[in-house]
This record gives structure tokens, sequence and C-alpha cells, in this order.
């Protein structure tokens, strides 16, 4: 059949639809992928599977005909693009900014800066071409929404990615320094006061926001009250820290215990939760504890990724596991580990500091096991399983951007 070139682009569209899996879905239904990549290295990196295996990714402004080619190969795919909500910057040569407002639109509104007890304008301790802004000004709550969804309509974004909307600023600066907020409470009151303004006004454009919730495990209370403004929320440093695979790097006790609620009172809210767990590209033992945690609390809404850097994906075969539907919710053994059992599968965390011995109730494989009824677990490690005689790991097509 001869098809017009239109007629063309719509028919591929429809294909690669059909073949490729609901948008970023891994083998079980309860949690997905997603991929951020806003560093300069992602130029070069390769995109050419991240259709078919992300729900969401987050790029950089200047990164807008990528995009457009990942929603061409995967319509369902959410693609947001990165703004800074606490800062403003310089807008480049070619009109670009990677704050949603630019420090030229300030000029005219010195009000909008954060300034100390001696009027100079606080800029970040870490990157000090970052210049701090009143985040709780209605003015700069406007001209935000204004700057980015005009250009999210204009490039053909889902949404955005708000950066730095954290209950504390105290890794940037001190708050004794800024006479307007000396305090994370006076902060959080207007950083509460902005994604409402913001959130309204993408809602009401039928765009996503997100925010990046720096200190989540901090201000859990304070986050959650936020939740109600946006479409969900990303989560920086799920269960582990640092880019290496030291053992003292991966969170445990009571903090993981908060990392695992943080998901599920972001699933009970009906939003999106976003984790990434930090290692070495490739650590598939840092990846499977993130993984694993996460397929514990989640009910659908529920995204992980494993960075090293925010340029290239990371990908491993536990993602692949068919578990089916789970069959009952998380819950914690005497020993300390955390189980949930799935129609194919099983998944184990061992967030303390014990080993543990664990019985599996069946013959499972995966994660480096052959067939086995049960393991010894050491500290902070996890499981993902498929039970012997399930059904086999779920086949991805390819999209070749």
């Amino acid at each position: 059949m001869r098809v017009r070139p239109r007629a063309l682009g719509v028919a591929l569209a429809i294909l690669l639809s059909l073949l490729l899996p609901a948008a970023g879905h891994s083998a079980t239904t309860v949690a997905s992928h997603f991929r951020l990549a806003i560093d300069r290295a992602a130029a070069s990196a390769d995109f050419s599977r991240t259709p078919a295996r992300s729900r969401y990714v987050i790029l950089q402004g200047w990164q807008a005909p990528l995009a457009r080619r990942l929603k061409a190969a995967n319509p369902g795919l959410r693609v947001l693009v990165y703004k800074n909500l606490s800062f403003m910057t310089e807008r480049d040569a070619a009109g670009r900014s990677s704050t949603g407002v630019a420090t030229q639109d300030a000029q005219a509104h010195p009000e909008w800066y954060l300034r100390d007890a001696a009027g100079r304008p606080v800029v970040s301790r870490r990157y000090d071409w970052l210049a701090a802004a009143d985040v709780g000004d209605p003015g700069y709550q406007v001209r935000w929404a204004d700057n980015v969804l005009a250009e999210v309509r204009r490039e053909g974004w889902d949404g955005v990615m708000a950066d730095d909307a954290n209950p504390t600023m105290e890794w940037h600066f001190d708050h004794a320094d800024v006479l307007r907020y000396p305090t994370p409470a006076a902060w959080q009151q207007a950083t509460g006061a902005a994604l409402a303004a913001i959130g309204a006004r993408f809602r009401s454009a039928g765009r996503l926001v997100f925010g990046n919730f720096g200190f989540w495990k901090s201000y859990p209370a304070v986050v959650s009250g936020w939740l109600r403004h946006v479409d969900g929320g990303l989560e920086e440093w799920f269960v582990k820290t640092g880019t290496t695979g030291a053992r003292d790097s991966y969170i445990g006790g009571r903090l993981w215990e908060i990392g695992l609620q943080q998901v599920k009172d972001t699933e009970a809210q009906g939003k999106a939760f976003l984790g990434i767990t930090h290692s070495a590209n490739g650590d598939a033992a840092a990846a499977r504890y993130g993984w694993a945690t996460l397929l514990l609390a989640a009910g659908g809404r529920s995204s992980f990724a494993l960075h090293e850097d925010y340029a290239n994906e990371n990908w491993f075969p536990e993602y692949e596991y068919d578990l089916g539907e789970p069959l009952e919710a998380e819950s914690a053994e005497p020993t300390g580990v955390h189980r949930r059992r799935f129609a194919n599968g099983l998944v184990l965390v061992n967030p303390s500091s014990a080993s543990a011995r664990v019985s599996f109730g069946g013959v499972y494989s995966g994660s480096g096991l052959p067939r086995s009824s049960g393991a010894e677990m050491s500290p902070r490690s996890a499981l993902v399983l498929r039970r012997n005689g399930g059904r086999r790991p779920a086949r991805r097509a390819r999209a070749a951007l």
C-alpha cells in the first residue's frame, strides 16, 4: 500500500505505539523507569533504547530536538524540561537559561534578588553564577510560570522539573545570612506559596510540574504537604549517596524506613515518585538495592534510575524480570528483612546492619542466584527474584532514533 508522507508519519507513530510497552513500564506494572540527562555530556550519549525503557525523561532546554525525537519514537513518553526554581542565572546568546527566571528579567525587579543584611545578593556557595531568588515574591512566581510555560508550549515539552524546590537551602547558603528568610521555616512558607501558584498555572495549561525536593528525608511532612500542588516529586538520594559502591554510602535503618515511606506517601496522594540511587555506572548491587526498595512500596506511579552522572543510561537484568502483580503489601520480618510477594516473583531488602538468613517459601532465581529456596543476605543488600516456572522476562521492541 502506498502511503503519503504525512500519512506515513501517522502510521509509524501508531506502529510504534503498538510495538512499545506502555510508557516506561518495566516488566512489572507497579513501577517503571526514568532518565535524567541534563549534563553537557548527554549531547553525545546513547538514547536509542530510552523510548522503550522510560516513562519520564528530564532534559535541558537546549535538548528540545532530542525531546521531540524521543516522543516521536514513543508518544506515551513524558519529557520534562529542567528549570531551577530558586535561583536566577544569565540567559545565553541563544536566549536559553536553565532557570525559570533569568537575571536579565530581574534588571527591572531588584526585589527578586535575595539579599543579606548588607544588601548584597546571595549566591550559591557551590555555584557562584546562581543568584538566589525570592521565591515568595508573587511577581517572581508569575514571571517564572510565564517564562517556562511559554517555552514548554513552544518546544512541545510535557512539563517541567523544578529543581531546588527545597525545604531548606543549607546546601547552598546559610539561612541566617538571608535577610527575608532567616530560617528554614520561613523559606518553606515561601517555597510552598511558589509551588501552589506555579502548580495551578501548569494544571490550567494541561502541563506537568514536578519538584526536585532536596532534604526530603529531613522534612517529610513539609514535602508531603507540597505534593498536592504538583504532579510528582524527585528524590535525588534514594537509599544511597555518593558515586561509589562503598558500603557506608548505603542508607539503612531509620533513614531507609523514611525513604520507603516517601514512596508510599507519594503514591497515596496519586502522585508520581521518581527515585535516583547514586553509584558508579554499572553498579548492579546499588541498582538492586534502590530498585527493590521502590518495588516494596510502589503502586503504579513510581519510577527508578541509577545514575553516576546525569548523561548516561544504566540498565540491569532485574528490570526485565516479569514479576507479575503484587500479591501483598510490603512487610517486615523479625530479622529486619522486608519482603513483598508478587505473582511470579519475590522482592527482599535487608536495610539493617547485620546479615540475615531468609527463606523464599519456594524456588526462585535471579540477582545472581540460581534455583534457590533461601539465602544469606548481607547487610544493606537486596534481591529481586523470579519464581521458577513463572513467565519468562518480557521482551522489548527497540526503536531507533
